[in-house]
């Protein structure tokens, strides 16, 4: 039985996370958003920051709580570019995760600084420190996962409300986690499965029962109420759709994969071609080198201090509360698994890791707990002090180093390269481009209402050749090419613009104007 002196440490350790995760949430938002992308980015992020401003519907799976927060934050904050608002959105969710861990290793750890130590290892991390300076959708992925691990432990171990009832908030947040992301959905969905399996096991007894149906309602309409996001997409398309299947819907709206049926639509929320075209069995080559990808990553994330942490706190975690470290290791391999299913058309597989980075970051707090408790050296009343300082430098020391590739408050190349080329091209000009790009291009176009003129076609080679594209759809108008040498191989044109970013290029025998 814990003693009253035991129960008083674990009560005021409580106190002091509960009063510092505050001052870590805002700490961190002024960090992510000072350090954040000042103007209008490029590919999926440019596109996020165009659906949320217009609002319209991005690809598969179409994020519409992201989109719906982004939007929001154009409405509200009366200050900053309205790509950057959109971008703060990420900067709020990424800090709250870190305010949010805090708690949860807390619960867990039950050492008020040895869990701060793991809050900071996380929020300083490229994986997040990155995810919360671009208008992506995650650092609302890593919010999520750490709310509902937060909610399913708190309704676990709390006293009121009685039974299948406390589940409730956990049930809410799954449905918008589900709503929001694939990676959600096999990392964090199951462990709130299996909270509802072991909350009806244990109301199995006949003097239970009673309660199990109302509660059992209770929580069914807090998920279901969790995943009204989707009705976002399926309004917009009610209200602007069928499209033609061309051109993602513009200028009308801007639709992704411009539906031409509702059964369309829906394949786009749950993945649609993205979803068809990622996953594949991966060969022994492939999956040696995703394994090595993700160990440089995590010594990338935590350096040499956070990674010994991790491998101590998670064999003194699975030692200590097996069942906490079998939900830990669920999120650190389902992730695991999902990367090593990706298949070589996806290039940024890194960024995927970043569900990794919260069991990884648990177990650094564990870690660091272990290490004060047994350091063989001061065993004094100052051990504690100093070896938790030590550590809390160690952890702000490599996250200094990380600020170089983290940072983002001076990348004004996307909206420079955009504008230069828009400024070049005659009247009535058509531009054919990559999606990197070419979403760059239609924020300024549909957004900011630069040359409206100008048509931007955002199409891969591979998908549609681009010469015969301009010749069947464009033949009277100027056209130009915008992307590397390769892209326009075996195309007669002239170099226009010549930048290490992109080129463009204008087709010889296209019409001046």
């Amino acid at each position: 039985m814990m003693s009253l002196r035991s129960t008083r440490r674990m009560i005021a350790a409580d106190i002091v996370v509960l009063s510092l995760s505050p001052l870590l949430f805002l700490a961190f938002l002024l960090l992510y958003a000072w350090t954040a992308a000042p103007d209008v980015l490029s590919g999926d992020s440019a596109e996020f920051q165009l659906a949320a401003v217009l609002p319209g519907v991005p690809h598969p799976t179409t994020y519409p709580l992201a989109t719906i927060l982004g939007h929001l934050a154009t409405r509200t904050l009366p200050f900053g570019a309205l790509a950057w608002r959109v971008t703060v959105v990420s900067s709020v969710c990424a800090a709250l995760a870190v305010a949010l861990f805090a708690l949860l290793a807390q619960h867990i750890v039950r050492h008020s600084w040895a869990s701060l130590i793991g809050a900071l290892a996380l929020g300083l991390a490229p994986g997040l420190w990155n995810a919360a300076t671009i208008a992506e959708i995650y650092a609302l992925l890593a919010l999520l996962i750490v709310a509902l691990a937060l909610a399913l432990l708190q309704a676990w171990n709390g006293a009121s409300p009685p039974g299948l009832a406390r589940l409730a908030p956990a049930a809410l947040i799954a449905g918008l986690g589900l709503t929001h992301h694939g990676l959600f959905a096999i990392t964090a969905l199951p462990l709130f499965a299996a909270a509802i399996g072991a909350a009806f096991w244990r109301e199995r007894k006949p003097a239970r029962s009673r309660e199990l149906a109302p509660s059992a309602a209770w929580v069914s309409l807090a998920f279901l109420a969790g995943m009204t996001p989707w009705i976002y997409p399926l309004a917009q398309f009610a209200r602007f759709g069928p499209f033609d299947g061309m051109d993602y819907g513009l200028p009308r709206h801007y639709f992704w994969g411009a539906p031409k049926s509702w059964r369309e639509v829906i394949d786009l929320l749950t993945g649609g071609e993205v979803r068809r075209g990622i996953f594949h069995i991966p060969d022994a080559g492939s999956a040696l080198s995703t394994l090595q990808m993700v160990g440089r990553r995590l010594w990338f994330e935590f350096g040499p201090v956070g990674a010994l942490l991790g491998l101590t706190g998670s064999v003194a975690l699975l030692r200590r509360d097996v069942w906490i470290w079998r939900a830990a290791a669920w999120t650190f391999f389902t992730t695991l698994a999902y990367l090593l299913l990706l298949g070589p058309a996806v290039g940024d597989a890194p960024v995927f890791t970043l569900p990794m980075l919260l069991p990884w970051a648990l177990w650094i707090a564990v870690g660091a707990d272990v290490v004060v408790r047994q350091a063989p050296l001061l065993r004094t009343n100052w051990r504690y002090p100093v070896m938790l300082a030590l550590l809390a430098a160690l952890t702000l020391g490599w996250g200094a180093t990380r600020y170089r590739v983290s940072a983002k408050q001076h990348l004004w190349l996307y909206r420079e390269f955009a504008t230069a080329t828009l400024a070049l091209l005659p009247s009535n000009a058509v531009v054919i481009t990559h999606w990197e790009q070419g979403t760059t291009l239609l924020y300024l176009r549909f957004v900011e209402g630069i040359r409206p003129d100008v048509w931007i076609d955002v199409v891969e080679p591979g998908d549609d050749p681009w010469l015969e594209r301009a010749r069947r759809r464009y033949p009277d108008r100027p056209v130009y090419f915008v992307g590397q040498p390769e892209s326009v191989a075996d195309i007669p044109v002239d170099l226009v613009i010549d930048e290490p970013y992109a080129d463009v290029y204008r087709l010889r025998g296209s019409p001046d104007r």
